[in-house]
C-alpha cells in the first residue's frame, strides 16, 4: 500500500466527474458545490492522513465513491434518491 495518496489526481477526477454533470443554476448548482467542497476539503484529506499514517484509506475512498454513485443515480432518475 502506498503511504500517500495522489490527492491532486483524486481531486481532478472528482472535478471532471462533477464538471461533466449538467446542472441548472440554483439548488442543483449549490448542491454540486457543496458536494465538491465536502469531498475535496474534508473526506480526501482524511484519506490522505490515514495513508500517511500507514492506515488503509479505503473506507474514506469508499464513502467518496458511494456519494458520487448516489449523486449520479439521482441525476439519472430524478425523484428516485432516498
Amino acid at each position: 500500500m502506498a503511504s500517500q495518496l495522489d490527492l491532486e489526481a483524486l481531486e481532478a477526477e472528482i472535478g471532471r466527474f462533477l464538471d461533466g454533470v449538467a446542472v441548472a443554476e440554483g439548488t442543483g448548482a449549490k448542491l454540486q458545490r457543496l458536494l465538491r467542497g465536502f469531498l475535496e476539503r474534508e473526506l480526501l484529506p482524511l484519506a490522505d492522513r490515514a495513508a500517511g499514517m500507514r492506515l488503509d484509506p479505503s473506507p474514506f475512498l469508499g464513502v467518496a465513491s458511494d456519494i458520487l454513485r448516489r449523486y449520479a443515480d439521482a441525476l439519472e432518475r430524478p425523484g428516485a434518491a432516498s
